[in-house]
Formats: C-alpha cells, sequence, structure tokens
C-alpha cells in the first residue's frame, strides 16, 4: 500500500510541473482591450424660456414636467411624459407620447416617430429644443 502523503507529494510535484513548463508557454496575457463602451449620446440645446444650456445625455431622453424626465420643462401645456428623443441605429428620432398638445419639429406636428436631422428644432410648449448631433465623449 502507498503512503497517502507520497501520493499528495507526487501531485503535487506533478501540478508545480505542469504550472511551470505548461503554463508558462502561453506567454503573457494580451493588453487589455480598447474601452469597448464609449459612451456615445445625444448633444441638445436646450431653451426653456429662463436659460439656455447645451446638455449631452445618453441614447435615450424623455421630455416632461415630470421629476423623472431628463429635460424638464416647467409649463402648463407640456404633459408629465411629454416626448421622447431616440438614438437609433439608423438615425435619432423624436416621438410623441400622446401628449395633449403635441409635438413639434421644425413647426410640423410629429405623428409617430420622426428623424431628426442636425439643427431641427423641437418645439414642446414653450420650450425650444434644438438638435445638435450625436456625438462620443467621456
Amino acid at each position: 500500500m502507498v503512503d497517502p502523503r507520497y501520493a499528495t507529494l507526487a501531485m503535487t510535484a506533478g501540478l508545480a510541473l505542469f504550472v511551470l513548463l505548461i503554463r508558462d508557454r502561453r506567454g503573457a496575457p494580451p493588453p487589455p482591450a480598447l474601452d469597448a463602451a464609449i459612451p456615445a449620446g445625444i448633444e441638445i440645446v436646450v431653451d426653456d424660456g429662463a436659460t439656455i444650456a447645451t446638455r449631452r445625455f445618453g441614447r435615450r431622453i424623455l421630455v416632461g414636467r415630470a421629476p423623472s424626465a431628463d429635460v424638464r420643462v416647467d409649463d402648463p401645456r407640456v404633459s408629465r411624459l411629454h416626448a421622447r428623443i431616440e438614438m437609433r441605429d439608423d438615425g435619432v428620432y423624436v416621438e410623441d407620447l400622446g401628449s395633449r398638445n403635441g409635438t413639434r419639429v421644425e413647426g410640423e406636428a410629429v405623428a409617430g416617430n420622426r428623424r431628426l436631422e442636425r439643427g431641427d428644432e423641437i418645439s414642446i410648449g414653450t420650450a425650444s429644443i434644438i438638435f445638435r448631433g450625436v456625438g462620443s465623449w467621456k
């Protein structure tokens, strides 16, 4: 019968040889990947009547009076969740979320989704939102 201490010693020596001979052949680990999660988002200029500010958001912006809205417009003609501006694979779109007073782009009422072009002006109540484009930043 084999002494269990010798069996343990043999297994430990085998593992050490594996680590020294086999594992080291793999070489150094590859360099870390480039930052794959580059933040890309929507840039807009918001004129709510009191201030004018350029703001950058992620891929989706909610506009309305609700505290959860990304762009809050304090106007009784604006619904709690009035409109959504969303980046998709084929462009940036604005969608009216069933508001009572509607959403306009360049003076035309939005029915369903409407694709935005750089420089388009979105009118929601007294607020004016100008779509500046899409960018990547940190």
